[in-house]
């Protein structure tokens, strides 16, 4: 592990051999470094949740070398205008870095599961091949059970982003539910969105 200066955010990020970073800021030491180079990562959460601020921390960590398919949200300089592609192209367009697809579900809801099930399977020895990662965001609540299933078994890591109202204090927490090969954290972690995006919350809220 080693530290290095950060201009973008003003600070020291602490590195590790062998990770890829989260974009998050706290995450990365919660996973002892981030992710597995060549994991395919689930994002599942609401359409407030965050999903798309966290898939775009990502995409910006190396903007060059992650396709950015965006069915869903604004585009942004350097990501692909998707809404017009079916499965099949987004997947056989994806290049040899990173992958990230905001959202499947929009893929499932026009094309049916299949098609995005076989273009999972599809990129994973590229990925692998790459030592980057492929993040795909899932609404939950809006797909059949039976498909979420399926779409966890096919991915490396299962991150879940809730939101719950307690009174008048919105609490959002991040829940790692599959991290294959590395023991993942044993507790939900909170976070909060700001300005500068999503980044862990250094307190815990006691119920």
């Amino acid at each position: 592990m080693s530290e290095e200066s950060d201009d973008k955010n003003e600070s020291m990020v602490r590195t590790y051999v062998g990770r890829n970073r989260t974009g998050i800021n706290g995450f990365d030491l919660a996973l002892d470094g981030g992710f597995l180079p060549g994991s395919t990562i689930l994002l599942v959460g609401s359409a407030t949740s965050g999903i798309d601020q966290f898939a775009r921390q990502f995409w910006e960590i190396l903007p060059e070398h992650r396709s950015f398919f965006m069915l869903d949200g604004y585009l942004l300089e350097g990501m692909i205008h998707a809404r017009g592609m079916t499965t099949g192209e987004i997947f056989a367009n994806a290049g040899n870095g990173g992958l990230i697809i905001d959202s499947l579900s929009t893929l499932i809801m026009r094309e049916g599961i299949d098609p995005v099930l076989a273009g999972v399977v599809s990129c994973r020895a590229r990925i692998q091949a790459s030592g980057d990662n492929a993040l795909f965001t899932l609404y939950n609540d809006l797909h059949a059970p039976y498909n979420e299933i399926l779409l966890v078994r096919l991915s490396d890591v299962v991150i879940h982003l809730h939101e719950e109202v307690h009174g008048n204090e919105i609490i959002r927490m991040l829940d790692v539910k599959k991290l294959t090969g590395l023991q993942p954290p044993t507790r939900r972690l909170p976070f909060i969105i700001s300005g500068k995006g999503i980044e862990l919350s250094t307190t815990s809220r006691v119920v």
